[in-house]
């Protein structure tokens, strides 16, 4: 619609407005049958100037000859019909969408409730499966803790059994002298403690039973005692160095009951000391370890009790403990065969020299020659050494030389026994142990 007709239609509402004119009532399109009369009246000239309006708009080019009244009258009557029903198809369209719009909200909303209604459902039957669910679970957890306990229970009492067995182990093969075996079943006994989570105390004061009845166990038959004191001590002795405490509660423990069989418990009891000195640790061979303190508070005693036998001319103690303790004696032989220069003035020389030649290796002798004949060059004077003494000295000798032939030992028995003969030299000039052999059997020696 153009400009021109937009103000024809403005003008014919004006004229509706503020016009009268008639017209008859079968021609009139405003009417019904069942409707009342519309008039309007209108006056020529404003008829005439709504032709002129009305050709205007519906041409474009030069104006023609103004309308009649009748044809202006169905022109507008065309135009008003013509946008009647484009205002009714529009308003129509705009109903219907209205229409379909509240119509897909309403499926939607029928859909979104029939949604939530099955969510509903689902999750009520969910979980009404979930709690069923968790009631039977809830039934096998209380069935299996009631069988995981009863289960504690059984690991318990066999994990006690397991460390009674061990126990029982220990001291068997101890008593055997299996000391491999017994060292076995001692660290499973003691790892058994740990997986039974006993408190430190409660692990200290086991440990404490099984020594004491390591003890009962060795003393058990007297005919086996210094035997399985042997094993105790060998299995004591390779506990470790970082085992210190328990050694020291063996030892002591052990020691009472040796101090109970003095003087023939002596020979193990200084064993055990010399022991108790090599497991103490490197860091702490103080005299303030407890290890280094036991083995001077035990060994002392013994020690200076053999010196006193050695210068009484009471030889068979050191003679079987060199024999039974090979290397132990050499550990101590020089501690036992030296005496201060009081004691050497003071003792009779040949019952001092007797326990040379009952040692039962050259190597012994030769060394406790080397010994004595050490203390006589530091206690005598170079040229004022007593000649009975050296006479003593070379019988001695021959005794030992004696008995290297008897016993067929090889050459390095021969060499020391060729050292012992140059100890001889340099008391006197031209003088050497031929010399003191032949002296010695010119006349028996003198006592002193």
């Amino acid at each position: 619609m153009n400009q021109g007709t937009r103000k024809a239609l403005l003008l014919l509402l004006l004229l509706l407005v503020g016009g009268a004119w008639s017209h008859p009532a079968e021609c009139d399109p405003f009417t019904g049958d069942d409707g009342p009369v519309c008039t309007v009246q209108v006056g020529n000239g404003l008829l005439q100037q709504l032709g002129t309006r009305l050709t205007v708009a519906s041409s474009s080019s030069s104006a023609p000859p103004p309308l009649e009244c009748s044809t202006a009258w169905t022109t507008l009557l065309l135009r008003f019909h013509e946008t009647r029903k484009n205002l009714t198809d529009c308003v129509e369209r705009e109903e219907r969408s209205r229409s379909d719009q509240t119509s897909a909200t309403d499926f939607c909303e029928l859909l979104l409730d029939d949604v939530r209604r099955q969510m509903r459902q689902e999750r009520q039957r969910l979980t009404s499966e979930s709690d069923q669910r968790l009631q039977a679970i809830q039934l096998e957890l209380n069935g299996e803790k009631a069988r995981s306990v009863q289960l504690a229970g059984d690991v318990g009492a066999v994990q006690q059994e397991l460390t009674r067995l061990y126990r029982e182990l220990v001291l068997t093969n101890v008593g055997i002298g299996d000391t491999k075996q017994a060292h076995r079943y001692y660290q499973r006994y003691n790892e058994q403690q740990q997986k039974e989570q006993q408190s430190q105390s409660q692990q200290k004061a086991n440990l404490q039973s099984l020594y004491e009845a390591l003890i009962a166990t060795v003393y058990r038959k007297a005919a086996y005692v210094q035997e399985r004191v042997g094993y105790l001590l060998d299995f004591v002795r390779h506990l470790g160095p970082d085992a210190p405490d328990q050694k020291l509660t063996l030892y002591r423990l052990l020691k009472v009951e040796l101090d109970k069989r003095t003087p023939a418990s002596q020979p193990q009891t200084l064993v055990m000391a010399f022991d108790a000195l090599n497991g103490t640790a490197p860091d702490a061979s103080m005299a303030d370890s407890p290890l280094h303190k036991f083995y001077l508070d035990t060994s002392g005693p013994i020690v200076r009790a053999w010196q006193q036998q050695i210068v009484a001319g009471e030889w068979r103690t050191v003679r079987d403990f060199a024999e039974h303790y090979p290397d132990y004696y050499q550990r101590c032989y020089r501690m036992l065969l030296t005496v201060d220069a009081t004691v050497w003035r003071q003792l009779d020389f040949s019952t001092y020299i007797l326990v040379v030649n009952t040692l039962p290796r050259s190597t012994f002798r030769m060394e406790a020659f080397e010994l004595v004949f050490g203390l006589m060059r530091r206690y005598e004077r170079q040229d004022a050494v007593p000649l009975d003494r050296l006479k003593v000295l070379a019988a001695h000798t021959a005794i030992f030389e004696t008995f290297i032939q008897k016993k067929g030992l090889g050459q390095d028995a021969q060499d020391r026994l060729a050292k012992v003969k140059e100890l001889f030299k340099g008391f006197k000039p031209n003088a050497d142990y031929g010399y003191y052999l032949k002296e010695f059997q010119k006349t028996k020696p003198k006592t002193g």
